[in-house]
């Protein structure tokens, strides 16, 4: 009797996990292509330092922030609460996954290939045009006649036979490169949510859902008013952005876009090194200060662990002990030098080489893992073969995703001219690059900048010819892992879908949705979005003209990846590296043997990346928010926590990124009328 019970609940579960209504599908679908339209034409009109800040796509400085679910879920409150709708839980839930899925390249970082690229053709053909195949980039005529001041005709006419397959080889890479990544978050999954229970800061946007739904039960607590309150003032931030975006000879109000003293790319981050002479002369390390809210708010998401080990990664390495060496001796004209040259005197010079250490950290992260978790890994083999539980989603059709993608970049990179045996270790690169951020972003929400070619070395050898001398095959991969592809603030097919992917199986868990359902919405959500939003965004540069467009117009992305790049490290295989890896096992082995030791390898890495201190700088930002955060649950307890920090952080961030969103829009407007 109880054996015919349990399989008849079994078969209910059954059923009810795995039935998404073809109904249900049909909105999902709708929602997905068009939202998609609407926001891959949308960042295109909106200032370089939002576009490439932080922005309701993949963007997000080191964020990797996809916070359109926010922006939704806030929306949902609003018309649950007061318009009187009603959305069940579960398809609440699988509206804010498709979200997700819209937001990976529906922004300027989601999908900024042609930008990077494209003045491989106009500008630099001579240096670096040989190592970009034709399906990669058209020809300058094409590109000049096409989108620099706007032409449908010369898309779809006069140029079509050159850029129909540079679309088509755009969409089969993302394509490719999604299948590859989700078929790894697949296997990732049950280790990092279920398991090892990384807090996924991001995913905790979800609060903002759960809301919503106690709303439409008419159900009011403190969390929901400290939301609205919270997100009405981030938005009344950027009202001032409003009124300039009408009119931009309204005065800058921050300062934020056109003060030369603020970092030009991402918004309200001062550099003090260059605004004050008296900083400059006396701190050996360059100094920013955010002073947007926004950071804040993504910081205090943080564990407190998180936010000390950064900060301690950044004193230790970026104050004390480049202003101990230059008393030493090293790092002569530090004090005299500008914001940027202190930058590089530190990352890439002697004695230090900070660059290299952060690699190696990195490195260490991503071996710690497999090594620390062997038992895991080898189980999914074993596990693959096997039934799963209901609801659940196989390793066998993740290790099947993960090798036909793995296949398909390995065909597109031999097809770009890239020898096999590089296209390999390409794909390793790509491989160590992804595994290692997405599980540091999975604990401390964000990510550095880590450059292939410090892991190349050690098979290139030390040095390479400048350009056009440098091997075509070799400079594509090697670009390609350390800037426009995986290396750098691209966060493309690689980063966003798998960053995107396991927060959906975070949030999933905590919305009590099927891990299957969940990757089901996600992957067809992300195919789709890519498939969109690629022509869509190469129709907007035609259309307008991507010159006379608001946003960045990135540099040829090739000369970061070519000899003069390259030769600056020293290689994963150097002392600074192996002194990076050495430090991420030892912090690991006293968070494993002592409950006490207060600093983990995620933040300290984070603390001494390449360009934490031009987008967050810790000095200020995890300091401040570690102890607002330490005293806030000192005196309120987790109650206080849960009912207020953290609603208010998701209100000031959900507000901002409103209203930002409001700023294009109303440059859309602006723009359309002026061309009229």
């Amino acid at each position: 009797m109880e054996r015919k019970e349990a399989e008849k609940s079994r078969s209910v579960v059954e059923a009810e996990v795995a039935r998404i209504s073809i109904k249900t599908w049909a909105y999902l679908l709708i929602y997905v292509a068009a939202l998609t339209t609407l926001l891959a034409v949308r960042y295109h009109f909106i200032p370089t330092a939002w576009a490439c800040g932080l922005d309701i796509g993949a963007s997000g400085g080191l964020l990797v922030a996809l916070t359109l679910p926010y922006v939704f879920s806030f929306i949902m409150l609003l018309v649950m609460r007061y318009g009187g709708l009603r959305v069940d839980k579960t398809t609440f839930a699988l509206f804010y996954l498709a979200s997700i899925a819209i937001a990976m390249f529906t922004s300027e970082k989601g999908y900024q290939l042609p930008l990077s690229t494209f003045r491989i053709r106009t500008e630099t053909a001579a240096i670096h045009g040989y190592a970009l195949p034709w399906f990669w980039m058209p020809s300058a005529d094409a590109i000049r006649g096409s989108f620099y001041h706007g032409s449908l005709n010369n898309l779809f006419v006069t140029y079509a036979g050159e850029w129909a397959p540079v679309i088509a080889t755009h969409i089969y890479y993302y394509v490719v490169a999604i299948i590859f990544l989700s078929g790894w978050a697949i296997i990732l999954r049950h280790l990092w949510v279920d398991i090892e229970v990384l807090p996924f800061p991001h995913a905790q946007g979800w609060v903002i859902a759960d809301m919503a739904l106690a709303s439409s039960e008419k159900r009011t607590d403190r969390r929901t008013k400290v939301f609205i309150v919270c997100a009405l003032l981030g938005i009344i931030l950027m009202v001032p952005y409003m009124v300039y975006s009408i009119y931009t000879g309204f005065p800058d109000p921050y300062g934020w876009l056109t003060n030369p003293n603020y970092v030009p790319w991402v918004a309200g981050n001062l550099m003090l090194t260059q605004a004050f002479p008296a900083i400059s002369s006396s701190i050996a390390a360059p100094l920013t200060m955010p002073t947007d809210p926004l950071k804040y708010a993504f910081f205090f998401l943080i564990p407190l662990d998180g936010l000390l080990s950064m900060f301690t990664g950044y004193m230790i390495f970026w104050i004390l002990l480049p202003q101990m060496l230059s008393y030493f001796g090293y790092y002569s004209g530090i004090f005299v030098a500008g914001q940027w040259s202190k930058w590089v005197m530190i990352n890439y010079g002697d004695p230090l080489h900070l660059r290299d250490i952060c690699s190696g950290m990195f490195l260490g992260v991503f071996a710690i893992m497999f090594v620390v978790q062997w038992r895991y890994f080898a189980g999914t083999f074993k596990k693959a073969r096997e039934k799963i539980a209901p609801g659940d989603v196989s390793y066998s059709l993740g290790y099947t995703l993960f090798i036909i993608g793995a296949i398909g970049l390995i065909a597109l990179f031999a097809a770009s001219g890239v020898e096999l045996q590089d296209a390999l270790l390409g794909l390793l690169v790509i491989f160590i690059q992804v595994t290692s951020q997405t599980r540091v972003r999975a604990y401390v929400a964000s990510q550095d900048i880590l450059r292939g070619e410090t892991y190349l070395k050690p098979f290139w050898g030390p040095t390479m010819p400048p350009a056009p001398e440098f091997p075509a095959g070799k400079l594509f991969i090697g670009t390609h892992t350390n800037r426009w592809g995986t290396g750098c603030d691209t966060f493309g097919p690689y980063y966003s879908t798998i960053s995107g992917t396991m927060d959906g199986f975070k949030v999933a868990s905590m919305a009590g949705v099927a891990p299957s359902n969940a990757f089901k919405v996600i992957f067809v959500g992300a195919l789709l979005s890519a498939i969109i939003s690629i022509p869509v965004a190469a129709i907007t540069w035609h259309a307008f003209g991507l010159m006379e467009l608001p946003l960045s117009k990135e540099w040829d992305y090739f000369w970061d990846g070519d000899a003069g790049t390259y030769n600056s490290y020293l290689g994963v295989a150097s002392i600074p590296s192996l002194g990076g890896i050495l430090i991420a096992v030892l912090l690991t082995i006293m968070r494993v043997r002592f409950i006490w030791w207060p600093i983990e390898p995620f933040g300290f890495a984070m603390g001494i990346s390449e360009c934490i201190d031009h987008w967050f700088s810790p000095l200020f930002v995890a300091s401040s928010m570690y102890v607002v955060k330490y005293a806030l649950i000192k005196v309120g307890g987790r109650k206080a926590y849960d009912e207020v920090g953290i609603p208010a952080a998701f209100g000031i961030i959900t507000g901002e990124i409103l209203g930002i969103f409001i700023v294009s829009i109303i440059n859309i407007i602006r723009f359309a009328t002026f061309q009229a």
